[in-house]
């Protein structure tokens, strides 16, 4: 006898032939809605009366004896119809279709989905409508064992004409409802605070910017936005290109499959960024492991010796810094006064320009507990005062947001008045 699961799954793969049968293309089995913990059965895209891909059909499964009354069903078929703007709306039990009416108080009995009447190839101009599909992609990924030799490539959307900059920026969507899930987060970054390190680098935004502990590449997308605004806005940035380390190749993967269409030149290795070639770079923006401990010892520039994650980590990123360039980076507040770290801070304000110090509060950073600094380090300028900053639990995001008044502040700081593109 078959489990509820296994009855429920065979009638789901059934549906979603019958909808391919239909003339529908491209068509998911239990997807994710951004902001929602909603996750209908199936969903099916095609053509509106204008050439646009949009979400068409809805289906919800039911097994044959899990209800004798298909209306009760309704309440979540409205739901699921209301977050996706679907036109088509479905209750499958067993082998059974019923078609819910437009004010969702009934079902009618239906041989089958009504075919798509626009057919189901068109264009995208909206990312919201391709970001579910690239979120499933990548809940996917995250739950897959990878080997060395593992591709990835981002899902070819069938009948789907996407416009770069929707691809991109569902991509990006994609990211952000992913960040705080179970076995991904550790791997990306809040786009909120993404955004604030690119905008952190200021005027030193050019040539090659590197991460060598990108994950998922959250810093250096949000670098690869400020050149296309700035591109947007007419003005000519210098060039820039990206280049990210990570560790775990699954990962790797998943960044280099995104970097292919963030219209930056974007190279991401699989490595241990403390045993590879790690190349020069004009800004490094980064958040390394927390809580790690090295499984040998680093010898700081100071030349003293840790197994301290942080401490290397700014370490290693000061030394593949280019002289007149700046690093960003993300670590946990407890850098700023844990005692082994007090010779190795007073040698960097003696040695470098430690520009800032921003503070982020609790919860700054999805899936950790951690309160954050953001440490800004200018290398080949002359030791000075710290602009020292933080922002309160109530309202951090306006105060760090892009043009936040902590932000501004700081980056009046540590550029002054001229900076040619924000």
């Amino acid at each position: 006898m078959s489990s509820p699961r296994r009855e429920h799954d065979a009638i789901a793969k059934h549906a979603v032939d019958q909808l391919h049968d239909a003339g529908y293309k491209s068509v998911e089995s239990e997807l994710r809605i951004a902001g929602t913990n909603s996750r209908p059965d199936i969903v099916a895209w095609a053509a509106n009366e204008d050439g646009k891909i949009v979400p068409w059909v809805v289906v919800e499964i039911k097994s044959g004896e899990s209800t004798s009354k298909p209306e009760v069903v309704l309440p979540q078929v409205a739901q699921y119809a209301n977050t996706l703007g679907t036109v088509d709306n479905y209750v499958v039990i067993g082998t059974n279709w019923f078609k819910a009416d437009r004010s969702f108080r009934r079902l009618e009995p239906v041989i089958g989905p009504t075919p798509p009447p626009f057919g189901s190839q068109g264009y995208v101009d909206d990312p919201t409508v391709v970001a579910p599909l690239l979120t499933n992609w990548l809940a996917s990924l995250t739950h897959k064992v990878a080997s060395r030799e593992l591709r990835v490539a981002l899902p070819e959307l069938e009948g789907f004409s996407v416009s770069d900059a929707a691809y991109w920026r569902a991509a990006m969507n994609a990211i952000a409802d992913t960040t705080s899930r179970s076995g991904f987060a550790q791997h990306s970054s809040s786009p909120f605070i993404a955004a604030l390190v690119a905008r952190l680098v200021g005027t030193r935004l050019e040539g090659l910017v590197l991460d060598p502990f990108s994950g998922v590449g959250s810093f250096l997308w949000a670098v690869a936005d400020r050149v296309k605004e700035a591109i947007e806005r007419g003005e000519r940035p210098a060039e820039v290109s990206l280049y990210g380390v990570e560790l775990e190749e699954r990962t790797a993967a998943i960044a280099r499959a995104i970097g292919e269409v963030a219209g930056v030149p974007t190279e991401i290795i699989a490595g241990d960024a403390f045993h590879v070639d790690l190349p020069k770079a004009s800004a490094i923006v980064t958040a390394p492991p927390l809580g790690m401990r090295l499984p040998e010892p680093y010898e700081l520039l100071n030349g003293r010796v840790t197994t301290d994650m942080d401490l290397a980590a700014v370490d290693l990123s000061l030394r593949h810094l280019e002289e007149g360039g700046r690093a960003v980076i993300l670590l946990p507040r407890t850098f700023v006064n844990r005692a082994s770290g007090e010779a190795y801070r007073e040698y960097l304000a003696n040695q470098f320009r430690v520009g800032a110090l921003i503070g982020t509060p609790r919860g700054a950073v999805p899936g950790t507990s951690f309160a954050g600094v953001l440490l800004v380090i200018n290398k080949g300028d002359a030791p000075g005062e710290t602009f020292v900053g933080q922002a309160a639990d109530d309202d951090w995001q306006v105060q760090l947001g892009v043009d936040g008044p902590l932000t501004k502040a700081a980056v009046d700081y540590l550029d002054g008045f001229s900076e040619m593109w924000s």
